[in-house]
């Protein structure tokens, strides 16, 4: 019997598939569950950073706001649990942010998801860039967040901002292009190799095959400036939730086949007659008739 032959089989097996039906509930009620949990933090960190805001404040004002509150929150955690090895399923498979929020472990990277999650609850559009130093890329993560004068750089793990001499806070090519002005804005203890040399949104060599044709399609689509700006990171935010859309999709599959192949084996009398509703009222009356008239009559 062929590989192939073998697979067919088992996912005919109405025992297997009843199997996996309670598997993938089981993970339906798992993800919403982490997902939910996850976001009760997140919100209660928003209600704490409400607590500081006014109704005076800039939108650049409440982006250094929000900043100030990611770089505190994480800050002493990074310490306590850097270079500590996480060997389960959860913390280095899934990987959520949650893990970033509670251990802040992956310093830059995890400061910058946590922030970027943070602006995502207050309706901006984020992006988190890997930022090239010494001529190699991802050396440091920063986010950068769409404001209503364009895109601004954020740097959570320095608690660093720019603001250009008009008073708004500065974008990317801003500081790169004038970097002898926006470096005397840095805080004591800042890594100076870090000088806004260039950056990148998405590595699209780290998966083979797969991702550079997904950026050649992406760049005939949307256009390479376009395409260049996509932040695949930011899509990874909700970990939890994109795994439970992925499950719900799967176990709708799933349970759909299932139902077919127990009404083929229950109700059909031969397995190759096609699941239409016409057949299964039609086998559905004969079988009601069958065990009519095979009933017991009353003494």
């Amino acid at each position: 019997m062929s590989r192939l032959s073998m697979i067919r089989r088992i996912f005919k097996n109405l025992y297997f598939l009843t199997f996996l039906n309670g598997f993938l509930l089981a993970s339906l009620f798992y993800f919403k569950m982490e997902a939910n949990y996850e976001q009760e933090l997140f919100r209660a960190i928003h209600q704490d950073i409400n607590s500081r805001l006014t109704s005076s404040d800039s939108q650049d004002a409440v982006l250094v706001k929000i900043l100030h509150s990611c770089h505190n929150l994480l800050g002493n955690r990074g310490a306590v649990f850097e270079g500590k090895d996480f060997d389960g399923i959860k913390s280095s498979i899934l990987d959520p942010t949650s893990i970033d929020l509670m251990t802040a472990r992956g310093a830059c990277g995890s400061f910058s998801m946590v922030l970027a999650r943070l602006l995502q609850g207050y309706h901006y559009d984020v992006r988190i860039a890997q930022m090239k130093a010494g001529g190699v890329f991802a050396a440091h993560n920063i986010v950068e967040a769409r404001s209503g004068h364009g895109w601004v750089v954020l740097d959570p793990l320095y608690d660093v901002y720019f603001v250009r001499p008009d008073g708004k806070l500065a974008a990317f090519d801003e500081v790169k292009n004038n970097w002898a002005y926006y470096k005397k804005q840095l805080p004591a203890g800042y890594d100076t190799k870090y000088d806004y040399e260039d950056v990148r949104y998405t590595n699209w060599t780290k998966i083979p095959v797969l991702l550079p044709a997904t950026k050649k399609m992406l760049d005939l689509v949307l256009g390479k400036e376009k395409a260049d700006s996509i932040s695949m990171r930011t899509f990874l935010l909700r970990k939890y939730s994109l795994c439970f859309n992925i499950v719900l999709i799967l176990f709708v599959f799933v349970f759909g086949y299932t139902v077919i192949r127990l009404i083929k084996a229950k109700i059909f009398p031969q397995q190759n007659i096609p699941v239409t509703f016409s057949n299964l009222s039609k086998y559905l009356r004969l079988r009601m008739g069958r065990k009519q008239v095979t009933k017991p009559g009353r003494a």
